[in-house]
């Protein structure tokens, strides 16, 4: 009985004694991964046998990411650029163009799963292909992406996603030539004061080449003097350089992603992801350089693939992006 009063005793003076200290949580971050032109689709939406819309009806939709999906799902936010009309209206007809070679990207509506079955959070919808069916196929791919929970970046139109506590601002827009970009002043302003972090993400300059335009040299250092953190280019259908330009960091091109424009595009890609972490009133920036095949094989099978560390073009694309070579080739 004494002994049952001894450890009634102690009990109750444990529980007067101060809890221990909670273990202090990690410090947050947020690691966010970019992939460029995404052509989910076929011109004009042609079903011919092997082309992209062809396999949409051969294979699961998450066939087509299915190389990269462990990376995408591992993060916390994936973007990429949906440069491709999504529509199951028959009457969709093509918006005229004048260039000599013209392409209008048209897929069912179900392609957006190709997105969403693989870990991809953002689809930025402002480009070149956005129009090829006018006001309403701009509408159906809208409905058709947000229909599987992805958010849409739209043309000049921030979005705003919270992870770990920090809201990150994504900025989908067209810029095509210099001074240009002072119309995204006002909205970068906007931008600074309702996120943690600014993301560009714009659309544009010369297509097939390795070098940069002088113009997106200059728009994307006032971009960042006013406040951007981080620009990632797209519609060259090439890779181009990343330049670190005082707090900023510039992805000035990501090349074609999944890529259903052709058979045979240029076959030299990469994922660029980057966490942020908070340090003092800013942040750690730590970024990750993964070069990827467009496809593999002797002809586009629509499914981009990492390549392996031995392999020489990874090297090579390294190299280039960093500036150490002309070309990833």
């Amino acid at each position: 009985m004494n002994f049952l009063r001894f450890l009634l005793a102690l009990f109750m003076l444990l529980r007067t004694l101060p809890a221990p200290l909670a273990r202090l949580p990690e410090r947050a971050s947020v690691t966010m991964t970019f992939v460029g032109d995404c052509t989910i689709a076929t011109d004009q939406g042609s079903f011919k046998k092997n082309s992209l819309n062809w396999y949409t009806t051969n294979h699961e939709y998450s066939y087509f990411l299915e190389k990269v999906a462990p990376i995408f799902n591992e993060d916390d936010i994936t973007v990429v650029n949906c440069e491709t009309v999504l529509s199951d209206r028959e009457d969709l007809m093509p918006v005229t163009k004048t260039t000599q070679r013209a392409f209008w990207f048209l897929g069912p509506a179900a392609n957006a799963k190709i997105f969403s079955s693989s870990g991809v959070e953002v689809a930025c919808f402002a480009n070149n292909h956005m129009n090829d069916y006018g006001s309403q196929g701009q509408k159906d791919t809208i409905a058709a992406l947000e229909a599987e929970n992805l958010t849409v970046g739209k043309d000049k139109k921030p979005v705003y996603i919270e992870k770990n506590g920090i809201t990150v601002g994504i900025l989908a827009c067209q810029l095509w030539y210099g001074g240009a970009e002072k119309a995204l002043y006002p909205i970068l302003e906007e931008m600074v004061k309702k996120s943690d972090y600014q993301v560009i993400y714009p659309h544009g300059g010369t297509e097939s080449v390795f070098y940069i335009d002088e113009w997106r040299t200059t728009a994307f250092h006032n971009l960042i003097d006013r406040g951007a953190d981080l620009i990632v280019g797209t519609h060259a259908h090439r890779l181009q350089p990343i330049e670190h330009y005082k707090d900023g960091t510039i992805v000035y091109g990501l090349g074609n992603f999944c890529f259903g424009g052709n058979n045979a595009p240029q076959n030299r890609t990469a994922i660029y992801q980057c966490t942020i972490t908070p340090d003092g009133d800013g942040f750690k920036f730590e970024e990750k350089l993964i070069p990827c095949y467009v496809y593999t094989g002797s002809r586009n099978n629509w499914q981009p693939c990492p390549v392996e560390e031995d392999d020489p073009v990874y090297q090579k694309i390294y190299d280039y992006m960093y500036g150490l070579r002309e070309d990833p080739l």
